[in-house]
Protein backbone atom coordinates (compact mmCIF):
# COMPACT_ATOMS: atom_id res chain seq x y z
CA UNK A 1 0.00 0.00 0.00
CA UNK A 2 1.19 3.52 -0.76
CA UNK A 3 -0.23 7.03 -0.59
CA UNK A 4 -0.96 8.95 -3.75
CA UNK A 5 -0.69 12.72 -4.03
CA UNK A 6 -4.01 14.23 -5.09
CA UNK A 7 -3.47 17.94 -5.64
CA UNK A 8 -6.05 19.34 -3.22
CA UNK A 9 -7.48 16.32 -1.35
CA UNK A 10 -4.50 14.75 0.39
CA UNK A 11 -5.36 13.00 3.63
CA UNK A 12 -1.73 12.72 4.77
CA UNK A 13 -0.61 14.61 7.89
CA UNK A 14 -3.98 16.12 8.75
CA UNK A 15 -3.47 18.24 11.87
CA UNK A 16 -6.98 19.36 12.73
CA UNK A 17 -10.59 18.26 12.60
CA UNK A 18 -11.38 21.38 10.56
CA UNK A 19 -9.06 20.13 7.80
CA UNK A 20 -10.82 16.76 7.77
CA UNK A 21 -14.27 18.39 7.62
CA UNK A 22 -13.18 20.60 4.74
CA UNK A 23 -12.00 17.56 2.79
CA UNK A 24 -15.27 15.75 3.48
CA UNK A 25 -17.41 18.81 2.83
CA UNK A 26 -19.37 18.48 6.09
CA UNK A 27 -20.08 20.70 9.12
CA UNK A 28 -17.89 19.94 12.13
CA UNK A 29 -20.73 20.25 14.62
CA UNK A 30 -22.88 17.88 12.55
CA UNK A 31 -20.03 15.36 12.39
CA UNK A 32 -19.39 15.44 16.14
CA UNK A 33 -23.12 15.14 16.93
CA UNK A 34 -23.54 12.05 14.75
CA UNK A 35 -20.35 10.40 16.02
CA UNK A 36 -20.64 11.15 19.73
CA UNK A 37 -24.19 12.26 20.61
CA UNK A 38 -26.45 10.10 18.46
CA UNK A 39 -27.25 6.77 20.20
CA UNK A 40 -26.09 3.51 18.61
CA UNK A 41 -29.62 2.33 17.82
CA UNK A 42 -30.08 5.40 15.59
CA UNK A 43 -26.69 5.01 13.91
CA UNK A 44 -27.14 1.49 12.60
CA UNK A 45 -29.83 -0.99 11.68
CA UNK A 46 -28.55 -4.52 12.35
CA UNK A 47 -29.79 -7.83 10.94
CA UNK A 48 -28.46 -11.27 10.03
CA UNK A 49 -28.11 -12.88 6.61
CA UNK A 50 -27.69 -16.60 6.02
CA UNK A 51 -24.28 -17.52 4.59
CA UNK A 52 -24.06 -19.68 1.46
CA UNK A 53 -22.19 -22.40 3.36
CA UNK A 54 -24.15 -22.32 6.59
CA UNK A 55 -24.39 -19.98 9.57
CA UNK A 56 -25.29 -16.31 9.63
CA UNK A 57 -23.50 -13.06 8.86
CA UNK A 58 -24.35 -9.95 10.87
CA UNK A 59 -24.93 -6.85 8.77
CA UNK A 60 -24.79 -3.40 10.39
CA UNK A 61 -26.29 -0.90 7.98
CA UNK A 62 -25.46 2.77 8.75
CA UNK A 63 -28.41 5.17 8.81
CA UNK A 64 -28.98 8.61 7.31
CA UNK A 65 -26.22 11.15 8.13
CA UNK A 66 -23.62 8.57 9.18
CA UNK A 67 -24.08 6.72 5.90
CA UNK A 68 -23.38 9.96 3.99
CA UNK A 69 -20.26 10.73 6.05
CA UNK A 70 -18.89 7.21 5.61
CA UNK A 71 -19.49 7.41 1.87
CA UNK A 72 -17.51 10.64 1.62
CA UNK A 73 -14.66 9.28 3.77
CA UNK A 74 -14.48 6.10 1.69
CA UNK A 75 -14.30 8.16 -1.50
CA UNK A 76 -11.50 10.31 0.01
CA UNK A 77 -9.49 7.25 1.02
CA UNK A 78 -9.90 5.71 -2.44
CA UNK A 79 -8.43 8.87 -3.98
CA UNK A 80 -5.43 8.74 -1.64
CA UNK A 81 -4.50 5.05 -1.39
CA UNK A 82 -3.11 2.59 -3.92
CA UNK A 83 -2.86 -1.11 -3.04
CA UNK A 84 -0.45 -3.75 -4.26
CA UNK A 85 -1.60 -6.08 -7.01
CA UNK A 86 -2.04 -8.88 -4.46
CA UNK A 87 -5.06 -7.01 -3.03
CA UNK A 88 -7.96 -8.07 -5.24
CA UNK A 89 -11.02 -7.28 -3.13
CA UNK A 90 -12.71 -3.86 -2.91
CA UNK A 91 -10.36 -2.31 -5.48
CA UNK A 92 -11.56 -0.81 -8.77
CA UNK A 93 -10.97 -2.96 -11.85
CA UNK A 94 -10.13 -5.96 -9.65
CA UNK A 95 -12.45 -8.67 -8.40
CA UNK A 96 -13.12 -12.39 -8.06
CA UNK A 97 -12.41 -13.09 -11.74
CA UNK A 98 -9.08 -11.26 -11.74
CA UNK A 99 -8.18 -12.92 -8.44
CA UNK A 100 -8.96 -16.41 -9.71
CA UNK A 101 -7.10 -15.81 -12.99
CA UNK A 102 -3.87 -15.18 -11.07
CA UNK A 103 -3.85 -18.78 -9.79
CA UNK A 104 -5.05 -20.84 -12.77
CA UNK A 105 -3.01 -23.83 -13.98
CA UNK A 106 -1.20 -24.24 -10.64
CA UNK A 107 0.07 -27.52 -9.19
CA UNK A 108 -1.12 -26.49 -5.74
CA UNK A 109 -3.60 -23.92 -4.47
CA UNK A 110 -3.91 -23.06 -0.77
CA UNK A 111 -7.01 -21.22 0.46
CA UNK A 112 -6.87 -19.68 3.93
CA UNK A 113 -9.74 -17.79 5.55
CA UNK A 114 -9.21 -15.05 8.14
CA UNK A 115 -11.42 -15.68 11.15
CA UNK A 116 -13.88 -12.85 11.91
CA UNK A 117 -12.06 -10.50 9.53
CA UNK A 118 -14.07 -7.29 10.01
CA UNK A 119 -14.88 -8.08 13.64
CA UNK A 120 -11.18 -8.49 14.55
CA UNK A 121 -10.33 -4.97 13.34
CA UNK A 122 -11.16 -2.84 16.36
CA UNK A 123 -11.17 0.88 17.14
CA UNK A 124 -7.58 0.89 18.40
CA UNK A 125 -6.22 -0.77 15.24
CA UNK A 126 -8.06 1.66 12.97
CA UNK A 127 -6.86 4.67 14.93
CA UNK A 128 -3.30 3.39 15.05
CA UNK A 129 -3.04 2.78 11.30
CA UNK A 130 -3.96 6.41 10.56
CA UNK A 131 -1.56 7.78 13.18
CA UNK A 132 1.33 5.72 11.77
CA UNK A 133 3.16 6.13 8.45
CA UNK A 134 2.33 6.75 5.68
CA UNK A 135 -0.74 8.72 6.90
CA UNK A 136 0.82 10.43 9.97
CA UNK A 137 -2.51 12.01 10.92
CA UNK A 138 -2.78 13.86 14.23
CA UNK A 139 -3.98 11.44 16.98
CA UNK A 140 -7.10 13.53 17.73
CA UNK A 141 -8.14 13.50 14.05
CA UNK A 142 -7.35 9.78 13.75
CA UNK A 143 -9.63 9.20 16.75
CA UNK A 144 -12.56 10.84 14.95
CA UNK A 145 -11.84 8.85 11.77
CA UNK A 146 -11.90 5.64 13.80
CA UNK A 147 -15.16 6.77 15.40
CA UNK A 148 -16.68 7.26 11.93
CA UNK A 149 -15.52 3.81 10.80
CA UNK A 150 -16.21 1.64 13.87
CA UNK A 151 -19.32 0.42 15.64
CA UNK A 152 -19.17 -1.27 19.05
CA UNK A 153 -15.37 -1.61 18.66
CA UNK A 154 -15.28 -3.35 15.26
CA UNK A 155 -15.60 -2.58 11.55
CA UNK A 156 -19.28 -3.05 10.65
CA UNK A 157 -20.19 -5.05 7.58
CA UNK A 158 -22.47 -2.69 5.72
CA UNK A 159 -20.45 0.51 6.16
CA UNK A 160 -18.93 2.05 3.02
CA UNK A 161 -15.65 2.63 4.86
CA UNK A 162 -15.13 -0.95 6.06
CA UNK A 163 -13.80 -2.47 2.80
CA UNK A 164 -11.02 0.06 2.20
CA UNK A 165 -10.14 0.43 5.88
CA UNK A 166 -9.85 -3.35 6.23
CA UNK A 167 -7.49 -3.40 3.24
CA UNK A 168 -5.37 -0.66 4.83
CA UNK A 169 -5.14 -2.54 8.13
CA UNK A 170 -4.42 -5.87 6.38
CA UNK A 171 -1.56 -4.38 4.34
CA UNK A 172 0.83 -5.39 7.12
CA UNK A 173 -0.28 -9.00 6.72
CA UNK A 174 0.12 -8.78 2.93
CA UNK A 175 3.69 -7.51 3.24
CA UNK A 176 4.72 -10.17 5.75
CA UNK A 177 3.34 -13.05 3.68
CA UNK A 178 4.94 -11.75 0.47
CA UNK A 179 8.34 -11.54 2.18
CA UNK A 180 7.99 -15.07 3.57
CA UNK A 181 7.03 -16.78 0.29
CA UNK A 182 9.30 -14.84 -2.07
CA UNK A 183 12.10 -17.42 -2.12
CA UNK A 184 9.63 -20.23 -2.88
CA UNK A 185 8.33 -18.54 -6.03
CA UNK A 186 4.76 -18.72 -4.79
CA UNK A 187 1.93 -16.43 -5.84
CA UNK A 188 -0.12 -14.63 -3.17
CA UNK A 189 -3.41 -12.73 -3.32
CA UNK A 190 -6.08 -11.61 -0.89
CA UNK A 191 -9.75 -10.93 -1.56
CA UNK A 192 -11.02 -9.43 1.72
CA UNK A 193 -10.64 -12.30 4.21
CA UNK A 194 -9.94 -14.94 1.54
CA UNK A 195 -6.20 -15.65 1.20
CA UNK A 196 -4.82 -17.65 -1.74
CA UNK A 197 -1.26 -18.93 -2.17
CA UNK A 198 -0.45 -21.03 -5.24
CA UNK A 199 2.57 -22.96 -6.48
CA UNK A 200 3.49 -23.97 -10.01
CA UNK A 201 5.69 -26.77 -8.59
CA UNK A 202 5.91 -28.15 -5.04
CA UNK A 203 4.19 -26.50 -2.07
CA UNK A 204 6.44 -25.83 0.97
CA UNK A 205 5.50 -28.16 3.81
CA UNK A 206 6.37 -25.53 6.42
CA UNK A 207 3.53 -23.39 5.08
CA UNK A 208 0.86 -26.08 4.65
CA UNK A 209 0.45 -29.81 4.03
CA UNK A 210 -2.24 -32.49 3.87
CA UNK A 211 -2.52 -35.10 6.63
CA UNK A 212 -5.21 -37.80 6.62
CA UNK A 213 -7.28 -35.77 4.18
CA UNK A 214 -7.11 -32.57 6.25
CA UNK A 215 -5.21 -29.39 5.42
CA UNK A 216 -2.75 -28.41 8.14
CA UNK A 217 -1.51 -24.83 8.02
CA UNK A 218 2.13 -24.69 9.13
CA UNK A 219 3.35 -22.78 12.17
CA UNK A 220 5.28 -20.36 9.94
CA UNK A 221 2.09 -19.12 8.34
CA UNK A 222 0.08 -19.21 11.58
CA UNK A 223 2.69 -17.02 13.27
CA UNK A 224 2.62 -14.48 10.42
CA UNK A 225 -1.14 -14.08 10.88
CA UNK A 226 -0.74 -13.83 14.65
CA UNK A 227 1.93 -11.11 14.40
CA UNK A 228 -0.43 -9.13 12.14
CA UNK A 229 -3.21 -9.56 14.75
CA UNK A 230 -5.30 -11.92 12.62
CA UNK A 231 -6.35 -15.53 13.20
CA UNK A 232 -6.68 -18.31 10.64
CA UNK A 233 -9.99 -20.15 10.41
CA UNK A 234 -8.51 -23.66 10.33
CA UNK A 235 -11.83 -25.28 9.35
CA UNK A 236 -11.88 -23.37 6.06
CA UNK A 237 -8.24 -23.96 5.05
CA UNK A 238 -7.84 -26.07 1.88
CA UNK A 239 -4.71 -27.20 0.06
CA UNK A 240 -5.82 -28.42 -3.37
CA UNK A 241 -3.70 -30.29 -5.92
CA UNK A 242 -4.18 -30.05 -9.67
CA UNK A 243 -5.75 -33.54 -9.56
CA UNK A 244 -8.68 -32.26 -7.47
CA UNK A 245 -11.02 -29.34 -7.97
CA UNK A 246 -9.11 -26.13 -7.31
CA UNK A 247 -11.33 -23.24 -6.32
CA UNK A 248 -10.40 -19.58 -5.77
CA UNK A 249 -13.02 -17.05 -4.61
CA UNK A 250 -15.81 -19.29 -5.86
CA UNK A 251 -14.34 -20.01 -9.31
CA UNK A 252 -12.65 -23.14 -10.68
CA UNK A 253 -9.02 -22.54 -11.76
CA UNK A 254 -7.58 -25.96 -12.72
CA UNK A 255 -7.12 -25.41 -16.46
CA UNK A 256 -9.12 -22.24 -17.05
CA UNK A 257 -11.28 -20.01 -14.92
CA UNK A 258 -14.77 -21.46 -14.80
CA UNK A 259 -18.04 -21.22 -12.87
CA UNK A 260 -18.84 -24.23 -10.64
CA UNK A 261 -21.65 -26.47 -11.84
CA UNK A 262 -23.54 -25.76 -8.59
CA UNK A 263 -23.71 -22.05 -9.42
CA UNK A 264 -25.25 -22.75 -12.82
CA UNK A 265 -27.66 -25.32 -11.35
CA UNK A 266 -28.90 -22.90 -8.69
CA UNK A 267 -29.29 -20.14 -11.27
CA UNK A 268 -31.19 -22.49 -13.57
CA UNK A 269 -33.48 -23.46 -10.66
CA UNK A 270 -34.06 -19.81 -9.70
CA UNK A 271 -35.10 -18.98 -13.27
CA UNK A 272 -37.40 -22.03 -13.39
CA UNK A 273 -39.13 -21.03 -10.14
CA UNK A 274 -39.37 -17.36 -11.16
CA UNK A 275 -40.97 -18.31 -14.48
CA UNK A 276 -43.46 -20.56 -12.67
CA UNK A 277 -44.43 -18.10 -9.89
CA UNK A 278 -42.34 -14.88 -9.55
CA UNK A 279 -43.78 -13.76 -6.21
CA UNK A 280 -43.47 -17.14 -4.48
CA UNK A 281 -40.02 -17.73 -5.98
CA UNK A 282 -38.84 -14.42 -4.53
CA UNK A 283 -40.23 -15.22 -1.08
CA UNK A 284 -38.65 -18.66 -1.11
CA UNK A 285 -35.23 -17.34 -2.14
CA UNK A 286 -34.94 -14.46 0.32
CA UNK A 287 -36.87 -15.92 3.27
CA UNK A 288 -36.36 -19.70 3.08
CA UNK A 289 -32.88 -19.79 1.53
CA UNK A 290 -31.22 -16.54 2.69
CA UNK A 291 -33.01 -16.53 6.04
CA UNK A 292 -34.33 -12.95 5.97
CA UNK A 293 -37.68 -11.88 7.36
CA UNK A 294 -40.15 -10.53 4.75
CA UNK A 295 -39.59 -7.04 6.19
CA UNK A 296 -35.80 -7.27 5.94
CA UNK A 297 -36.02 -8.73 2.45
CA UNK A 298 -38.36 -5.94 1.29
CA UNK A 299 -40.21 -8.39 -0.95
CA UNK A 300 -42.07 -7.16 -4.02
CA UNK A 301 -45.52 -8.09 -5.27
CA UNK A 302 -44.31 -9.11 -8.72
CA UNK A 303 -41.00 -10.88 -8.00
CA UNK A 304 -39.01 -7.99 -9.49
CA UNK A 305 -36.35 -8.10 -6.77
CA UNK A 306 -35.51 -11.72 -7.58
CA UNK A 307 -35.68 -10.83 -11.27
CA UNK A 308 -32.92 -8.24 -10.75
CA UNK A 309 -30.95 -10.77 -8.72
CA UNK A 310 -31.20 -13.30 -11.57
CA UNK A 311 -29.98 -10.80 -14.14
CA UNK A 312 -27.09 -9.97 -11.82
CA UNK A 313 -26.11 -13.63 -11.63
CA UNK A 314 -26.44 -13.93 -15.41
CA UNK A 315 -24.12 -10.94 -15.80
CA UNK A 316 -21.58 -12.68 -13.56
CA UNK A 317 -21.84 -15.83 -15.69
CA UNK A 318 -21.30 -13.68 -18.77
CA UNK A 319 -18.25 -12.02 -17.19
CA UNK A 320 -16.60 -15.36 -16.46
CA UNK A 321 -17.72 -17.47 -19.43
CA UNK A 322 -18.32 -14.86 -22.11
CA UNK A 323 -21.38 -13.83 -24.08
CA UNK A 324 -21.16 -16.82 -26.44
CA UNK A 325 -21.31 -19.44 -23.69
CA UNK A 326 -24.17 -21.88 -24.49
CA UNK A 327 -25.43 -22.10 -20.88
CA UNK A 328 -25.52 -18.31 -20.58
CA UNK A 329 -27.42 -17.96 -23.85
CA UNK A 330 -29.95 -20.67 -22.94
CA UNK A 331 -30.73 -19.05 -19.59
CA UNK A 332 -30.94 -15.56 -21.09
CA UNK A 333 -33.35 -16.80 -23.74
CA UNK A 334 -35.44 -18.48 -21.04
CA UNK A 335 -35.78 -15.15 -19.23
CA UNK A 336 -36.45 -13.33 -22.50
CA UNK A 337 -39.29 -15.73 -23.24
CA UNK A 338 -41.12 -15.02 -19.97
CA UNK A 339 -40.04 -11.50 -18.93
CA UNK A 340 -42.54 -8.96 -20.33
CA UNK A 341 -40.08 -6.08 -19.79
CA UNK A 342 -36.58 -7.50 -20.33
CA UNK A 343 -33.50 -5.23 -20.22
CA UNK A 344 -32.25 -3.89 -23.53
CA UNK A 345 -29.30 -6.29 -23.70
CA UNK A 346 -31.71 -9.23 -23.34
CA UNK A 347 -33.87 -7.90 -26.17
CA UNK A 348 -30.77 -7.66 -28.36
CA UNK A 349 -29.75 -11.25 -27.60
CA UNK A 350 -33.29 -12.47 -28.23
CA UNK A 351 -33.31 -10.76 -31.64
CA UNK A 352 -29.88 -12.15 -32.48
CA UNK A 353 -30.93 -15.71 -31.65
CA UNK A 354 -33.80 -15.97 -34.10
CA UNK A 355 -34.25 -19.69 -34.72
CA UNK A 356 -32.95 -21.71 -37.62
CA UNK A 357 -34.97 -24.75 -38.67
CA UNK A 358 -31.92 -26.94 -39.29
CA UNK A 359 -28.20 -26.85 -38.56
CA UNK A 360 -26.06 -28.79 -41.06
CA UNK A 361 -23.12 -30.41 -39.25
CA UNK A 362 -20.48 -31.88 -41.57
CA UNK A 363 -16.84 -32.39 -42.46
CA UNK A 364 -15.45 -30.03 -45.09
CA UNK A 365 -14.89 -32.92 -47.55
CA UNK A 366 -18.66 -33.60 -47.68
CA UNK A 367 -19.78 -30.09 -48.67
CA UNK A 368 -19.92 -30.47 -52.43
CA UNK A 369 -21.44 -33.95 -52.71
CA UNK A 370 -23.92 -33.99 -49.81
CA UNK A 371 -24.34 -30.70 -47.93
CA UNK A 372 -24.65 -28.38 -50.92
CA UNK A 373 -27.44 -30.33 -52.72
CA UNK A 374 -29.29 -30.91 -49.41
CA UNK A 375 -29.09 -27.20 -48.55
CA UNK A 376 -30.47 -26.29 -51.97
CA UNK A 377 -33.44 -28.64 -51.58
CA UNK A 378 -34.19 -27.38 -48.07
CA UNK A 379 -34.12 -23.79 -49.33
CA UNK A 380 -36.51 -24.61 -52.18
CA UNK A 381 -39.23 -25.79 -49.77
CA UNK A 382 -38.72 -22.89 -47.33
CA UNK A 383 -36.69 -24.66 -44.61
CA UNK A 384 -34.28 -22.16 -43.01
CA UNK A 385 -30.96 -24.04 -42.71
CA UNK A 386 -27.64 -22.98 -41.18
CA UNK A 387 -24.88 -23.83 -43.66
CA UNK A 388 -21.49 -22.45 -42.62
CA UNK A 389 -20.51 -21.58 -46.19
CA UNK A 390 -23.54 -19.29 -46.46
CA UNK A 391 -23.72 -17.92 -42.91
CA UNK A 392 -20.11 -17.30 -41.80
CA UNK A 393 -18.56 -14.21 -43.34
CA UNK A 394 -15.07 -12.78 -43.51
CA UNK A 395 -13.92 -11.68 -40.04
CA UNK A 396 -16.72 -13.49 -38.16
CA UNK A 397 -15.90 -15.57 -35.09
CA UNK A 398 -16.01 -19.18 -36.28
CA UNK A 399 -16.55 -20.72 -32.84
CA UNK A 400 -18.97 -18.03 -31.68
CA UNK A 401 -21.10 -18.16 -34.82
CA UNK A 402 -21.37 -21.95 -34.80
CA UNK A 403 -22.18 -22.11 -31.06
CA UNK A 404 -24.95 -19.58 -31.54
CA UNK A 405 -26.32 -21.44 -34.56
CA UNK A 406 -26.39 -24.74 -32.64
CA UNK A 407 -28.45 -23.09 -29.91
CA UNK A 408 -30.77 -21.46 -32.45
CA UNK A 409 -31.53 -24.61 -34.44
CA UNK A 410 -34.59 -26.77 -33.93
CA UNK A 411 -32.87 -29.81 -35.50
CA UNK A 412 -29.28 -30.72 -36.27
CA UNK A 413 -28.58 -32.91 -39.30
CA UNK A 414 -25.26 -34.65 -38.61
CA UNK A 415 -23.73 -35.68 -41.93
CA UNK A 416 -21.70 -38.71 -40.86
CA UNK A 417 -19.41 -40.21 -43.48
CA UNK A 418 -16.02 -41.89 -43.68
CA UNK A 419 -14.63 -38.36 -44.01
CA UNK A 420 -16.06 -37.17 -40.67
CA UNK A 421 -14.87 -40.15 -38.59
CA UNK A 422 -12.13 -38.93 -36.31
CA UNK A 423 -12.57 -35.28 -37.27
CA UNK A 424 -12.64 -33.19 -34.09
CA UNK A 425 -14.77 -30.29 -35.30
CA UNK A 426 -17.95 -32.13 -36.44
CA UNK A 427 -17.59 -34.42 -33.42
CA UNK A 428 -17.62 -31.42 -31.06
CA UNK A 429 -20.83 -30.17 -32.65
CA UNK A 430 -22.45 -33.62 -32.37
CA UNK A 431 -21.39 -33.96 -28.72
CA UNK A 432 -22.81 -30.52 -27.95
CA UNK A 433 -26.23 -31.64 -29.20
CA UNK A 434 -26.00 -35.05 -27.49
CA UNK A 435 -25.13 -33.39 -24.16
CA UNK A 436 -28.29 -31.32 -24.48
CA UNK A 437 -30.29 -34.48 -25.17
CA UNK A 438 -28.85 -36.27 -22.14
CA UNK A 439 -29.42 -33.32 -19.79
CA UNK A 440 -33.11 -33.19 -20.65
CA UNK A 441 -33.23 -31.09 -23.81
CA UNK A 442 -35.43 -31.89 -26.81
CA UNK A 443 -34.00 -34.79 -28.79
CA UNK A 444 -33.25 -33.13 -32.10
CA UNK A 445 -30.19 -34.83 -33.63
CA UNK A 446 -30.87 -36.34 -37.06
CA UNK A 447 -27.99 -38.59 -38.23
CA UNK A 448 -27.43 -38.82 -42.01
CA UNK A 449 -25.00 -41.65 -42.81
CA UNK A 450 -23.00 -42.36 -45.96
CA UNK A 451 -20.25 -44.98 -46.11
CA UNK A 452 -19.18 -47.74 -43.71
CA UNK A 453 -22.12 -47.70 -41.25
CA UNK A 454 -20.48 -50.00 -38.70
CA UNK A 455 -17.28 -47.97 -38.60
CA UNK A 456 -19.16 -44.67 -38.35
CA UNK A 457 -21.49 -45.79 -35.54
CA UNK A 458 -18.66 -47.45 -33.58
CA UNK A 459 -16.92 -44.08 -33.50
CA UNK A 460 -20.10 -42.44 -32.17
CA UNK A 461 -21.27 -44.88 -29.51
CA UNK A 462 -23.67 -42.36 -27.94
CA UNK A 463 -25.69 -42.47 -31.17
CA UNK A 464 -26.19 -46.23 -31.32
CA UNK A 465 -29.78 -45.96 -30.08
CA UNK A 466 -30.75 -43.19 -32.52
CA UNK A 467 -32.61 -43.81 -35.78
CA UNK A 468 -30.77 -42.60 -38.85
CA UNK A 469 -31.26 -42.29 -42.58
CA UNK A 470 -28.77 -43.14 -45.28
CA UNK A 471 -27.62 -40.79 -47.99
CA UNK A 472 -28.42 -42.26 -51.40
CA UNK A 473 -28.06 -39.09 -53.43
CA UNK A 474 -31.63 -38.33 -52.37
CA UNK A 475 -31.69 -34.68 -51.14
CA UNK A 476 -35.32 -34.14 -52.15
CA UNK A 477 -36.55 -37.10 -50.09
CA UNK A 478 -34.53 -36.06 -47.01
CA UNK A 479 -35.66 -32.44 -47.28
CA UNK A 480 -39.29 -33.57 -47.31
CA UNK A 481 -38.73 -35.70 -44.18
CA UNK A 482 -37.26 -32.66 -42.41
CA UNK A 483 -40.25 -30.57 -43.43
CA UNK A 484 -42.59 -33.20 -41.94
CA UNK A 485 -40.66 -33.20 -38.65
CA UNK A 486 -40.85 -29.41 -38.46
CA UNK A 487 -44.61 -29.55 -39.05
CA UNK A 488 -44.99 -32.09 -36.24
CA UNK A 489 -42.89 -29.94 -33.90
CA UNK A 490 -44.99 -26.84 -34.58
CA UNK A 491 -48.13 -28.80 -33.63
CA UNK A 492 -46.75 -30.07 -30.31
Amino acid sequence: MKLLNPSSRSIAKLNSLDELCNLLGINKGHLLFICYKRPDELKYKSFEMRKKRGGFRKIDSPQKGLRVIQGKLAELLEENVEFKTCVQGFVKERGVLENATLHKKSNWVLNVDIKNFFGSINFGRVRAVFVAKPFEIHPDVATVIAQICCFKNYLPQGAATSPIVSNIVASTLDNQIIRRIRNHRLLYSRYADDITISAKRVFPRELAYISEGRTIVGEDLVNIFSRASFEINQKKSRLQSKYSRQEVTGLIVNRKVNVPAEYKNKLRAAIHHWVDDPREAERKYYVDILGLTPEEAELTDDGSKLRRNIYGRLSFLNMVKGGDDPTYIKLILKMAEHDPLPPKFVKNIKAEYKMYDVFLCHASEDKADIVEPLYQELSKIGVHAFYDKKEIGWGDSLVGTINKALLKSKYVIAVMTDNSVGKSWPQQEINSVLNGDISGGTKRLLPLIFGDKEKILNNNFLMNDKLYVEWKDNPTEIAQKVQELLAQKSNE
